[in-house]
């Protein structure tokens, strides 16, 4: 076999490089990085770690060099690798094919969750799923389409965008998608002159995909369904609720002829039984959820109740999709009930830490993820809710003032970023300002720094009883909150 050694093989992409190389040659992984969390998982597959430096050595005695995208413009990197034969990961893409059915999930919210159910019901079914054991929030660009290639039987890859034109499709191809889960869309994903691009974005995995899976309770997203074979289209959404949640609105337009939507039956901010004057209308779902409560629900495709271990109409919606792809998948419905009810959750979603008070954990990072837990944490709320926000909303200042205004739901709401902190006026709860967030910090979708997140998580403590429930929101919160509990 081969000798190969992965320069940058401890990062994002050059571990997914170095993992599927194992299985073509002896590979050693070389990074100036002196540890990684994945070393388990290079130890279980066979990969030899070079840690700390690269060793001349182990790089001359190489057949080939895989170098990580980021190096292959590192001048010192070049140098020491002149005269070896170079693997690219465009290269890895080209020659190592996907022999697998791949599902793709995209959307704007649900993915992580809604692919981790789908994970859980087919391994319950006794299948193998390939995983990229990387802690990150959204896969883009190159992660999918190396996800797909590694060993397993199935492959479920989480498909995110920037909402640069192509790239789903991009991403979609090289992964070789074979069936598509589009979730839902929101417009506050991205500033609103981009939305209708946004739109566009999404809609590319239907060139790619055989079969797609859609939300029959999102307008827009059930319109892609127009000019596609019926055969290659299954919808899914709920019928009916036992229990009256309540529901924080989110007005929608005709994605036809512009007018807003009247709605029959609203479930989750814009979902729900739809209509529109021209004549468009929700379309009918195969795979529903009757009889909907807090944590349990009826499957239509199954006889009896489904109980979930994580309540909320959001999770509903997530496990509809899995069922429908496991269906299309050819999976015996007993499994599917079985992988649902029995999935844990997501971390970073509505993750509890702690009880009395009870501290909830979630990535929500735009209005709509903050309607979803919102909802669901009124719901299962005794005493008061006290909201720390670190969101620092990706659609700007209106994305902000937005939340600020759906937060208006809690008790308290203590701001941890700079952009909760400007938009808090929008705010009709009780709000506590911590000093530290009058830095701005903002790093991508990063709001809040730990300092902010600790004295904010501290400040929300003080004002805690026994049946209150601490939200910690956004990016910030995902982060560091573990930690800065942990310390406390």
């Amino acid at each position: 076999m081969e000798n190969i050694v992965v320069l940058g093989g401890c990062g994002t992409v050059g571990s997914l490089m170095a993992r599927i190389l194992a299985k073509k040659g002896i590979v050693t992984v070389s990074d100036i990085r002196k540890e990684t969390p994945l070393r388990k998982i290079f130890e279980a597959e066979g990969i030899k770690l070079d840690l700390g430096g690269h060793n001349p050595e182990i790089i001359k005695g190489a057949d080939k060099i895989a170098v990580a995208p980021s190096l292959l413009e590192n001048e010192n990197i070049l140098q020491l690798i002149k005269g070896k034969k170079i693997i690219t990961v465009e290269d890895i893409i080209a020659s190592c094919k996907v022999k697998k059915p791949v599902v793709g999930v995209t959307g704007t919210n649900g993915k992580t969750t809604t692919t981790n159910i789908l994970k859980n019901i087919l391994r319950v079914a006794g299948y193998k799923v390939p995983e990229h054991h990387l802690n990150i929030q959204g896969n883009t660009e190159l992660i999918p389409a190396l996800q797909a290639r590694l060993e397993g039987d199935i492959a479920v890859v989480e498909i995110g965008t920037f909402g640069r034109p192509g790239e789903i499709k991009k991403t979609a191809k090289d992964s070789k998608v074979k069936i598509a889960i589009i979730t839902n869309i929101s417009r506050d994903h991205l500033p609103p002159e981009d939305f209708p691009t946004y739109i566009n974005c999404k809609r590319e995995i239907i060139d790619v995909a055989q079969h797609i899976i859609l939300n029959a309770d999102d307008p827009i997203v059930a319109s892609f369904a127009n000019n596609l074979p019926k055969d290659r289209v299954t919808f899914y959404g709920i019928e009916s609720l036992k229990h009256p949640f309540e529901v924080f609105p989110e007005d929608r337009e005709c994605p036809y002829c512009g007018k807003p939507l009247k709605y029959k039956k609203r479930f989750l901010g814009h979902l729900g039984d739809y209509y529109c004057t021209c004549g468009y209308k929700r379309p009918q779902p195969e795979v529903k959820a009757t009889q909907v409560e807090k944590d349990k629900f009826r499957l239509n495709i199954v006889d009896g109740t489904i109980k979930l271990k994580i309540g909320g109409l959001f999770n509903v919606y997530n496990s509809l999709a899995a069922a429908a792809a496991s269906l299309t998948l050819g999976i015996d419905p007993k499994y599917i009930i079985k992988g649902i009810s029995s999935f844990k959750g997501a971390s970073g979603r509505h993750e509890i830490i702690k009880e009395k008070p009870r501290i909830i954990i979630d990535y929500a990072h735009n209005p709509a993820g903050v309607r979803a837990i919102m909802q669901l944490v009124k719901e299962e709320t005794l005493g008061k809710i006290i909201v720390v926000n670190t969101i620092s909303s990706e659609s700007g200042i209106e994305g902000d003032k937005e939340i600020a205004s759906i937060l208006s739901n809690a008790d308290i709401v203590i701001p941890a970023s700079y952009n909760a902190r400007k938009a808090s006026a929008h705010t009709k709860s009780r709000i506590i300002h911590i000093n530290s967030s009058r830095q701005k910090i903002k790093r991508g979708t990063l709001g809040a720094s730990h300092q902010q997140v600790k004295e904010a998580i501290q400040k929300a403590l003080e004002h805690a009883d026994e049946d209150d429930t601490i939200l910690i929101i956004g990016e910030g919160g995902y982060k560091y909150a573990k930690t800065i509990l942990k310390g406390s």
